[in-house]
């Protein structure tokens, strides 16, 4: 409860311009995460996973080093391709796909013409879009088997191969890609035209030396059926790529992947614009939550740990289903968020700091007040309902005593005062209200909780006493004060406006123990406490004696009224005969309880003495329900 209270607190604090910022940025951020540079950030974030599952069906035969060693340097006489298709046409190729540029002629072409011309499956010749124009191999037949596809392909501005290549349009004919015309002579795919998603690289392509496949030096059955790619894989000849690691990777490895791809109906297609948005505001928002929920550094870290954690992890699980959400910028949103909202908790939490300093530095110990910033506790105009317990306190016959001293003397005297109760109250975990001229006010529970403060309160009385005992003897003064204890339900916060607040308490049990302090001259005690309080403590080493009930001016309700001392300091007979003289007197009984009020009068108990002298008047009254009102504060 106190972590969500401590998180909607902090929630309030957040003011609307705050919010508003917030939100733009997010929005921001999920704009540009949207933008070509943003989803190419995207795309470089899933390298690592952009991988396929390899196809059997699909073959490389390379010019690599070894061909060249073979048939001398690049470019070749144009029969070694002749063999080469003379070779796949025996095997029977599903498909010959050639990564080759025939633009020009060269010795060879017209054994090459008729290899083409005899093939019996399909045999593609690559062809490219170069300066808005359409250079097609001019070698291919007017046969239904050999035909022109597109050889272009397109970099990301990191210079890697992701996208799968263009399809081209001339003279309002579509010209495929040799990936996609591949795919469409392999599965029936009539359809022209590739989706202008991301491709994945396979794992592995089974690739053979062109020399090797000439010479027959690779068996039969792994050529037949497969569909062949004939491209340059020698680095040499520098029909390269740069590969998703860095790499270089021959063109022709890149056709055969887009390849791969389409048949494994692989597509990696970026999340829309909307989601996009949503994505980014809603983990911003949980992001900000990891940073509000809690107080603790390590705890926001480990949420936002975890948070971090299920992100990756789900964005991984949704790419392999070939959707790629924008893992880098719901990061950096993450990242922002949190260090956004971190920053104006800052700020909120040490403008509340310094308020919480203002308002409580004098009022409470040094302790409590170090715990109440720590705790993050909310102190706002307006209040709550609290039990308390509230102390009085007042200087006996300060008035005729002010009346007796020069205004320097009294200020002496009661600065002197003040300052020797005031840590009598902090040390005891109180809050103090305020000072009335020679009057104090104090609290406990409030404004953070206080075990036994009942018994906390007590102990500061007896510890004024003693305290005022002391500056007695030092300062030769002869001050006496009466104090009043009383526990209830109170309301308790700032009241006050908008410029001026004190923090405070109101209800009646505040009046009450205003009451209280006031009778302590009827009854000659130094504290006056209630029932209410001493069911509240049950600390053996202080005493108890019932002094009276009665009702207090503004009260119809009686109270129990007690005085308490220390222990040792308060005889149980004093207590046993007072208690049993109180008895008789409220039962009307008043022989004998005044014979033993005159007794302890005699012995010097002042509260004795007060009690008697009401006897002679209370014998007068037909009724008598042992309960004294009192008329005047």
């Amino acid at each position: 409860m106190k972590g969500s209270h401590s998180f909607w607190q902090t929630i309030s604090q957040f003011k609307k311009g705050y919010i508003i910022v917030f939100f733009v940025v997010m929005v921001g951020i999920g704009m540009f995460a949207s933008s070509p540079i943003g989803k190419n950030t995207t795309d470089r974030a899933y390298d690592v996973l952009r991988t396929t599952e390899t196809r059997d069906e699909v073959v490389i035969v390379g010019i690599d080093d070894k061909s060249l060693q073979e048939f001398g340097a690049w470019p070749w006489d144009r029969s070694v391709f002749a063999q080469l298709q003379n070779v796949l046409t025996s095997t029977n190729v599903k498909v010959s796909v050639y990564d080759i540029l025939f633009f020009e002629p060269r010795v060879g072409d017209d054994a090459f013409k008729e290899s083409l011309s005899l093939a019996r499956k399909p045999v593609l010749l690559a062809s490219k879009f170069e300066n808005e124009t359409y250079l097609s191999s001019y070698l291919v037949t007017g046969s239904t088997t050999s035909r022109s596809a597109l050889a272009n392909v397109e970099p990301d501005n990191d210079g890697k191969i992701r996208k799968y290549s263009p399809i081209g349009i001339f003279n309002d004919e579509c010209v495929p890609s040799l990936a996609q015309n591949a795919f469409m002579l392999t599965t029936s795919n009539a359809v022209c035209g590739s989706s202008s998603g991301l491709f994945r690289y396979p794992k592995h392509i089974t690739t053979y030396s062109l020399v090797d496949v000439i010479q027959n030096k690779i068996p039969e059955e792994q050529l037949r059926g497969k569909v062949v790619f004939i491209g340059a894989t020698s680095l040499g000849l520098e029909d390269t790529f740069i590969g998703l690691s860095g790499n270089k990777i021959p063109g022709v490895y890149v056709h055969a992947s887009m390849f791969t791809s389409l048949l494994n109906n692989v597509e990696d297609t970026p999340i829309s614009r909307t989601v996009t948005l949503i994505l980014v505001v809603l983990v911003s928002i949980l992001s900000s939550c990891c940073i509000l929920i809690s107080q603790s550094v390590y705890r926001q870290s480990a949420l936002l740990a975890g948070l971090l954690l299920i992100t990756l992890v789900t964005s991984v699980v949704i790419f392999e289903q070939g959707i790629v959400v924008p893992l880098p910028w719901l990061v950096v949103s993450m990242l922002i968020s949190g260090g956004y909202s971190a920053l104006i908790r800052f700020v909120s939490e040490r403008k509340q700091n310094e308020y919480i300093q203002s308002l409580f530095s004098k009022y409470v110990h040094k302790d409590v007040l170090k715990e109440l910033i720590v705790s993050g506790s909310e102190i706002k105009l307006g209040g709550e309902r609290k039990h308390v317990t509230v102390l009085f306190s007042d200087i006996r016959g300060f008035t005729t005593l002010s009346e007796s001293l020069s205004p320097e003397e009294l200020t002496s005297m009661l600065n002197n005062y003040l300052s020797a109760m005031t840590p009598q109250i902090l040390e005891e975990k109180g809050t103090i209200d305020k000072f009335i001229g020679d009057a104090i006010m104090a609290f406990w529970n409030a404004p953070l909780p206080v075990e036994h403060h009942s018994l906390h309160a007590l102990r500061s009385a007896l510890r004024m006493q003693k305290a005022l005992d002391a500056l007695n003897t030092e300062k030769k003064y002869s001050l006496a004060i009466g104090i009043g204890v009383h526990t209830g339900s109170v309301v308790v916060g700032n009241v006050g406006g908008k410029d001026r607040v004190n923090y405070t308490i109101l209800g009646d049990t505040v009046n009450l123990t205003s009451r209280l302090e006031n009778l302590t001259k009827k009854y000659g005690v130094t504290i006056l406490t209630t029932e209410a309080v001493k069911e509240a403590v049950t600390d053996t080493s202080l005493a108890w004696r019932k002094l009276d009930t009665s009702t207090v001016a503004g009260k119809a309700t009686p109270t129990t009224l007690y005085e308490v001392r220390e222990a040792s300091d308060f005889p149980s007979s004093l207590v046993e005969k007072y208690e049993r003289a109180l008895e008789l007197y409220g039962k009307g009984v008043w022989d004998e309880a005044e014979e033993i009020f005159t007794q302890l009068s005699q012995e010097g108990d002042i509260p004795s003495g007060k009690m008697l002298a009401r006897i002679p008047e209370l014998r007068k009254k037909k009724e008598w329900d042992g309960i004294w009102r009192y008329d005047e504060k």
